[in-house]
Protein backbone atom coordinates (compact mmCIF):
# COMPACT_ATOMS: atom_id res chain seq x y z
CA UNK A 1 0.00 0.00 0.00
CA UNK A 2 1.41 3.41 -0.89
CA UNK A 3 2.26 5.86 1.85
CA UNK A 4 0.77 9.22 0.80
CA UNK A 5 2.43 11.03 3.73
CA UNK A 6 5.91 9.86 2.72
CA UNK A 7 5.21 10.37 -0.99
CA UNK A 8 4.19 13.98 -0.33
CA UNK A 9 7.33 14.49 1.74
CA UNK A 10 9.48 13.21 -1.13
CA UNK A 11 7.71 15.43 -3.65
CA UNK A 12 8.23 18.49 -1.47
CA UNK A 13 11.84 17.53 -0.81
CA UNK A 14 12.54 17.40 -4.55
CA UNK A 15 10.72 20.70 -5.03
CA UNK A 16 12.80 22.41 -2.34
CA UNK A 17 16.01 21.01 -3.84
CA UNK A 18 14.98 22.43 -7.22
CA UNK A 19 14.19 25.77 -5.60
CA UNK A 20 17.56 25.76 -3.85
CA UNK A 21 19.36 25.21 -7.13
CA UNK A 22 17.75 28.32 -8.64
CA UNK A 23 17.42 30.43 -5.47
CA UNK A 24 18.56 33.97 -4.99
CA UNK A 25 21.34 34.25 -2.45
CA UNK A 26 19.03 35.82 0.13
CA UNK A 27 16.74 32.75 0.01
CA UNK A 28 19.42 30.12 0.51
CA UNK A 29 19.24 30.20 4.31
CA UNK A 30 15.46 29.73 4.36
CA UNK A 31 15.43 26.92 1.83
CA UNK A 32 18.45 25.29 3.43
CA UNK A 33 16.63 25.41 6.76
CA UNK A 34 13.51 23.72 5.36
CA UNK A 35 15.14 20.87 3.43
CA UNK A 36 16.53 18.80 6.34
CA UNK A 37 13.37 19.34 8.37
CA UNK A 38 11.46 17.09 5.94
CA UNK A 39 13.49 14.05 6.95
CA UNK A 40 13.11 14.90 10.62
CA UNK A 41 9.34 15.15 10.28
CA UNK A 42 9.21 11.77 8.56
CA UNK A 43 11.41 10.26 11.24
CA UNK A 44 9.39 11.65 14.14
CA UNK A 45 5.84 11.41 12.79
CA UNK A 46 3.68 8.60 14.07
CA UNK A 47 0.90 7.70 11.68
CA UNK A 48 -0.81 4.83 9.92
CA UNK A 49 -0.20 5.07 6.15
CA UNK A 50 -3.70 3.75 5.52
CA UNK A 51 -5.24 6.59 7.51
CA UNK A 52 -3.46 9.67 6.14
CA UNK A 53 -3.70 11.83 3.07
CA UNK A 54 -0.84 13.56 1.30
CA UNK A 55 -1.97 16.94 2.64
CA UNK A 56 -1.51 15.69 6.20
CA UNK A 57 2.23 15.96 5.64
CA UNK A 58 1.91 19.66 4.83
CA UNK A 59 0.10 20.41 8.09
CA UNK A 60 2.46 18.25 10.14
CA UNK A 61 5.50 19.83 8.51
CA UNK A 62 4.31 23.39 9.15
CA UNK A 63 3.52 22.59 12.80
CA UNK A 64 7.01 21.14 13.11
CA UNK A 65 8.58 24.25 11.59
CA UNK A 66 6.67 26.55 13.91
CA UNK A 67 7.99 24.64 16.92
CA UNK A 68 11.56 24.72 15.60
CA UNK A 69 11.34 28.47 14.99
CA UNK A 70 10.91 29.04 18.70
CA UNK A 71 13.62 26.56 19.64
CA UNK A 72 16.08 28.09 17.17
CA UNK A 73 15.26 31.70 18.03
CA UNK A 74 14.26 32.40 14.43
CA UNK A 75 13.75 36.06 13.57
CA UNK A 76 10.35 37.27 12.37
CA UNK A 77 11.90 38.17 9.01
CA UNK A 78 13.30 34.66 8.54
CA UNK A 79 10.01 33.09 9.64
CA UNK A 80 8.12 35.19 7.15
CA UNK A 81 10.44 34.31 4.28
CA UNK A 82 10.32 30.61 5.14
CA UNK A 83 6.52 30.78 5.14
CA UNK A 84 6.52 32.48 1.72
CA UNK A 85 8.92 29.93 0.27
CA UNK A 86 6.97 27.06 1.82
CA UNK A 87 3.77 28.30 0.20
CA UNK A 88 5.64 28.52 -3.11
CA UNK A 89 6.94 24.97 -2.72
CA UNK A 90 3.44 23.69 -1.94
CA UNK A 91 1.98 25.51 -4.93
CA UNK A 92 4.74 24.28 -7.24
CA UNK A 93 4.51 20.68 -6.08
CA UNK A 94 0.74 20.64 -6.53
CA UNK A 95 1.05 21.65 -10.19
Amino acid sequence: MPDPFAQRAETLHRTLLDMERDAAEEDLFAIGYMIPQIGLVLEMAEYDPSEVEAEDFDATYWQWLESTFAEDGMSDEDRSRIEQLWEGARDHSAA
